[in-house]
């Protein structure tokens, strides 16, 4: 068969009745989902997929220049498999179901990759409020920033803001995304940036023993009766040894396990400590301090992102 320039093969959604072969000229494909522009050439095959799977095309194809093409029609097909050995009809069922799962993978692999972008366009919009506020953006913005950043169909991006939903970053109501927290979000953002970067995991996640720490700063916080001035915390260190007894599930709370989280200045001891190669008991320290919306932020961040990994690819 043979189009001219301009002519439709066919459209998006349209039944996957035949698969074509591009003898001469090329044809570019687009889809309504996405803002990519798919080129073919001689020897490319179009609708393979939609075809195999007896789907609706995905994408609609048009003409570029005056085109020549092979047209198979499901009848086509099974007479040429008749006249085949019995083995050859099971490898194009394998093959189908190859072709199903390298699709489906390549669908999970657009999704965290384009993440990044998806978290920069909710960070961007959520800066315009207090860190730790909960902020509205718009949806509609949000798909189309990651749409211009990151060719990725909407229904995608719809997943992974159902996957932040389910994580709890974010609540989808109607036209508005309810960010809970912007700095959260910042910090997941530069987490898998980091980690894109340099292949390794990034500074902020917390290790067992700081989160064992932190959570009983947390605690002893709470229990206190001392009031936050601007979100800084003082605690003293007589509280938090009698709550780190029951808060870090039988382990030491020393200096030396807090060490880390000093020199990362996520904790403050009220008397200088020198370079840490010496250390004094940690009863001689009268209190320790720091930001407590910054401890809460990581504690929430070391709960998301490990969470975060498995659903992308589940």
């Amino acid at each position: 068969m043979t189009l001219e320039e301009g002519q439709i093969l066919f459209r998006e959604g349209a039944p996957g009745e035949n698969l074509y072969v591009v003898r001469d000229g090329e044809l570019q494909g687009k889809s309504t989902l996405g803002t990519a522009i798919n080129t073919y050439g001689p020897g490319a095959l179009i609708g393979e997929l939609a075809f195999l799977k007896k789907e609706p095309y995905t994408e609609t194809i048009t003409a570029t220049e005056d085109c020549e093409l092979i047209e198979i029609t499901p009848d086509a097909l099974e007479e040429s498999l008749e006249q085949e050995p019995a083995w050859f009809r099971s490898i194009i069922s394998f093959l189908t179901g190859r072709l199903q799962i390298a699709g489906e993978n390549k669908r999970k692999s657009d999704k965290i990759k384009a993440l990044p972008s998806l978290l920069y366009i909710l960070d961007s919009l959520s800066s315009r409020v207090k860190a730790n506020e909960e902020t509205k953006v718009s949806h509609a913005e949000v798909i189309d920033g990651v749409e211009k950043l990151f060719n990725l169909s909407k229904d995608n991006i719809e997943d992974l803001l159902k996957i932040l939903e389910e994580l709890e970053v974010l609540k989808i109501l109607g036209e508005e995304i309810h960010v809970k927290n912007a700095n959260v979000v910042h910090l997941l953002y530069e987490s898998i940036r980091f980690r894109a970067r340099y292949r390794k995991t990034p500074p902020q996640i917390l290790s067992m023993t700081e989160q064992m720490v932190l959570n009983a700063v947390i605690k002893t916080v709470q229990q206190s009766t001392e009031p936050l001035k601007n979100g800084a915390f003082t605690v003293n260190t007589e509280s938090l040894l009698k709550v780190g007894k029951r808060a870090m599930f039988g382990a030491t709370l020393t200096l030396r396990t807090m060490l880390p989280l000093l020199k990362r200045k996520l904790l403050n001891a009220s008397v200088p400590l020198g370079d840490g190669a010496v250390l004094p008991e940690i009863e001689a320290i009268p209190f320790f301090f720091g930001d407590f919306d910054t401890i809460l932020d990581l504690m929430e961040l070391n709960r998301i992102y490990p969470l975060l990994d498995k659903k992308l690819v589940k």
